[in-house]
């Protein structure tokens, strides 16, 4: 806990951003039991995929096997929404996940709104996709605060680096590249497969959050700071430059 409050306190120092207060004691606790039981779920849904696959499956052990998901689905909400109370930036970022999961719209006020917290705690991953939850143009003081606070999270030292790996969606330094649908392949699972989220370190994040000042709001005024933006994405590791902003901004790709 005082490594956190050390992390926090030293972002603060280099930026005009105030975050939030260290998370409470029990926030950590709280986290990892709704990690158990997000992994209990994760194995209970593959049991029954299995369970429906068979033809011999006793049905009465299936509803039973729901009603028990159901109900460590209920205790898991209960856990994630503790952590988040007692202030864990990790867990604000999970649920928004969850609820992109349930409502997969830009504008979802709620997951945004989550989004905005856990970034505020200083999450790097938060910041990112909290910049990335408003349309970059037209231009707006909105999105302008955004770009300040995710510059200041990758400038720092996240609190949470021990959580990373951490999930995200359609990365720009990272594509997935997918081969393009094979003849016999089934389409339902390509989909899935493409659209599910990529699990990025803390340096990928960084990188990822550097290409995105990059990119964002380019012009001859601001060219100069642009490109070192992109400098620095490439210095940690971002492998492609999906937006082709490199030429404009005279940097050289790895």
């Amino acid at each position: 806990m005082n490594y956190r409050r050390l992390s926090i306190l030293g972002i603060c120092l280099i930026s005009s951003f105030s975050f939030a207060e260290a998370p409470q004691p029990r926030a950590a606790s709280e986290w990892l039991a709704a990690q158990k039981d997000m992994e209990v779920l994760k194995n209970g849904y593959a049991q029954l995929q299995d369970m429906a696959a068979r033809h011999d499956t006793d049905v009465a052990k299936g509803r039973a096997l729901v009603d028990e998901l159901v109900k460590i689905d209920k205790r898991m909400y209960t856990h994630l929404d503790n952590a988040i109370a007692a202030g864990n930036g990790v867990a604000m970022y999970q649920k928004a996940n969850l609820l992109f999961a349930k409502k997969p719209f830009k504008n979802n006020k709620e997951m945004c709104d989550l989004l905005g917290q856990a970034a505020e705690r200083g999450l790097m991953a938060g910041a990112l996709e909290y910049a990335k939850c408003i349309d970059f143009y037209p231009p707006s003081e909105d999105y302008s605060r955004r770009l300040k606070l995710l510059q200041t999270t990758i400038e720092g030292v996240d609190p949470y680096l021990s959580e990373y790996p951490i999930t995200t969606r359609n990365p720009y330094c990272f594509p997935k590249h997918k081969p393009a649908l094979q003849p016999g392949e089934d389409a339902i699972q390509w989909i899935a497969d493409n659209a599910r989220p990529q699990a990025l370190s803390a340096e990928e994040f960084q990188a990822e959050g550097y290409y995105t000042l990059a990119m964002s709001g380019i012009d001859e005024r601001t060219k100069a700071t642009q490109a070192q933006f992109l400098r620095q994405a490439f210095a940690h590791g971002c492998k492609e430059d999906t937006a082709r902003i490199a030429k404009y901004l005279g940097v050289p790709v790895p």
